[in-house]
Formats: structure tokens, C-alpha cells, sequence
């Protein structure tokens, strides 16, 4: 039988971790992005390493759980962008 915690609270929880991890790397990397030498490569870097943390993460969500797990984690994982860009603010356009 599969318990409250197995079908909400670990899919919630891994879910807050993937997009700490996913949003907060996206926000270290365009800190870092005027100073580095190589841009393009630290772009890509991150983007491929967080989004194969991430891809990893919610396939092992998708394997222990079923399709109600996948919701929570994804609920939650969208929940830490919506937290964060109140926390941080929306960027200002840029004025060319």
C-alpha cells in the first residue's frame, strides 16, 4: 500500500531540491557570465548539467512513483521558480 508520505511528501520535497538546485545554478551562472572568459561554454555547461540533474531526478521520481508523483514533483519544482523570481525580481528589460 502506498502511503502519504510515498505519493506527496518525497515527490514535494525532491521537487523543492530539483529547483533549488536548477533555478539557483541559472542564477550563479548569469552572475558568472560577464566574468568569464569562455560564456558560451559556461552556458552550456549549466544548462546541460542542471537540466541532466534535473531529467535524472524526475525520471527517479517517475520509476518509484506513479504519474501523481511526477504532478507533485513538477508542482513543487515550479513552485521554487515562482518563489524565487518574487524573492529576486524580474529583470529589467534591457533599453538598447
Amino acid at each position: 500500500m502506498i502511503t502519504v508520505t510515498e505519493m506527496v511528501l518525497l515527490p514535494a520535497a525532491a521537487g523543492l531540491a530539483l529547483g533549488i538546485f536548477y533555478f539557483g545554478g541559472l542564477w550563479l551562472t548569469l552572475r558568472r557570465l560577464l566574468d568569464s572568459k569562455q560564456p558560451a561554454l559556461l552556458t552550456l555547461g549549466s544548462y546541460l548539467g542542471r537540466l541532466a540533474v534535473c531529467f535524472a531526478g524526475f525520471f527517479l521520481i517517475a520509476r518509484v512513483g506513479d504519474w501523481q508523483g511526477v504532478l507533485v514533483c513538477l508542482l513543487s519544482f515550479l513552485l521554487v521558480r515562482v518563489a524565487l523570481v518574487r524573492r529576486w525580481g524580474k529583470p529589467e528589460p534591457a533599453n538598447d
